[in-house]
């Protein structure tokens, strides 16, 4: 009798410690169900934030659709009478010179209303462009933008360096690097001893792209804003009257020529936006543009 309960509170144990084995069993599959639900809310979260980013990607697209068309016919009408009034006044040097002057400004705004469209859509026409040597659009860049950097008491240098041309529309270049600056002088408004550096990064290997940094000493860029800066709608600027649309149209115009475009933290404070911009390589007449000393002839 005393062996029979023995036995018997052997198998009690035993069913015990099996019924521990599967609560324990039960605890870890309810804990893989719980991080499977939490990872599959956040898989949701991202996809229902995915859906309506394309909703306003697509939205802003029919939009700009529609904006251009108007923009346009009144543009070509202001530089087709442009035109006009230079050939109707040109003896008049001084009133001539600032007819060029907007009607390079009309034409380069045509230019850029003409790849806004196309750089929203991401995808690019065949179109014929004269590649530009960077130095040179920057430098135009660089006289556009230095006024309003004196007025606000910010110190604006450019330091240039020996690149090859770049296979990129000069406008475009012209474009993201204005952004870049631009964005720079709204970061550093009321900051004292202020500064936007732009600078050319000297080219010592063929085949590499060309480096344009921009970088200023300004209060930075949050750091939980930092991996969302090229989306669209999103600004570090504190300004309500931004719509957040300068870095996005900036990367959707580098990457429809093979460029791109990324942020960095400066060690001493501020930030710094570094442009790969795409190297000219081939030619009809010349296999190689580049060779170490510049362009062939």
């Amino acid at each position: 009798m005393l062996l029979a309960s023995r036995q018997r509170q052997n198998r009690l144990l035993l069913q015990a410690k099996r019924a521990s084995d599967e609560v324990e069993q039960f605890k870890l599959q309810l804990e893989t169900v719980r991080y499977r639900t939490s990872q599959l809310r956040e898989e949701l979260s991202a996809a229902n934030r995915q859906a309506r980013l394309s909703r306003q990607l697509a939205l802003l697209g029919q939009f700009t659709a529609g904006f251009l068309h108007e923009f346009n016919n009144p543009l070509a009408i202001l530089a087709s009478r442009t035109e006009v009034l230079l050939e109707e006044r040109k003896h008049d040097a001084a009133l001539c010179a600032d007819l060029q002057q907007i009607l390079k400004e009309a034409r380069y705004m045509s230019k850029i209303s003409g790849t806004l469209l196309q750089a929203l859509r991401r995808e690019r026409v065949e179109e014929t462009f004269d590649p530009p040597m960077p130095g040179d659009a920057l430098s135009e860049v660089m006289a556009s933008l230095e006024p309003s950097a004196a007025k606000q008491g910010v110190r604006l240098t450019f330091e240039p360096a020996e690149v090859p041309r770049v296979n990129l529309p000069p406008h475009v270049l012209i474009e993201v690097a204005r952004t870049l600056v631009v964005n720079a002088l709204e970061a550093l408004q009321g900051r004292e001893n202020s500064y936007i550096n732009v600078l050319l990064e000297p080219y010592h290997r063929p085949g590499a792209s060309v480096i344009l940094k921009v970088e200023d000493n300004g209060p930075g860029v949050p750091e939980g804003l930092r991996e969302h800066l090229f989306e669209p709608f999103v600004s570090r600027s504190t300004n309500r009257e931004r719509l957040g649309l300068g870095l996005f149209l900036a990367a959707s115009l580098l990457d429809t020529y093979g460029g791109c475009i990324r942020f960095e933290p400066r060690e001493s404070g501020g930030a710094k936006f570094i442009v790969e911009l795409p190297l000219v390589r081939y030619d009809k007449g010349q296999p190689y543009h580049w060779s170490v000393k510049g362009i062939s002839s």
